[in-house]
């Protein structure tokens, strides 16, 4: 699967209706953390089949941070079933995040 750049509320409601969990991440170009966490959400992508990475560029669109509360990036949140967990503020290596996100989709099974 493809990381989707999604640049609306609508695109992230039709991205989020799905029994897959979304890792949405709100990033920038000129953040450093995000470029380092671009790597793991990639890898991510490639790795977790039932995972589906969505990012937000929050110089882009400035509405969709002030909608989910963005303060800082990387600002990553996950969301099953329509429950959103807690915010993940700033890079977060890939071994663990990987197991935290494998951890939420047995508990959902």
């Amino acid at each position: 699967m493809a990381i989707v750049h999604v640049t609306t509320a609508e695109e992230i409601n039709a991205q989020v209706a799905t029994n897959k969990m979304v890792v949405l991440n709100f990033w920038a170009t000129w953040c450093g953390p995000c470029r380092m966490f671009a790597n793991v959400l990639e890898q991510i992508d490639e790795e977790m089949e039932d995972v589906r990475v969505l990012k937000v560029n929050v110089d882009e669109h400035p509405e969709l941070s002030e909608k989910f509360e963005v303060m800082g990036i990387p600002h990553t949140r996950v969301i099953l079933n329509n429950a959103m967990y807690e915010p993940l503020v700033g890079y977060i290596p890939y071994e663990q995040l990987q197991p935290m996100l494998e951890t939420e989709l047995k508990e959902e099974a």
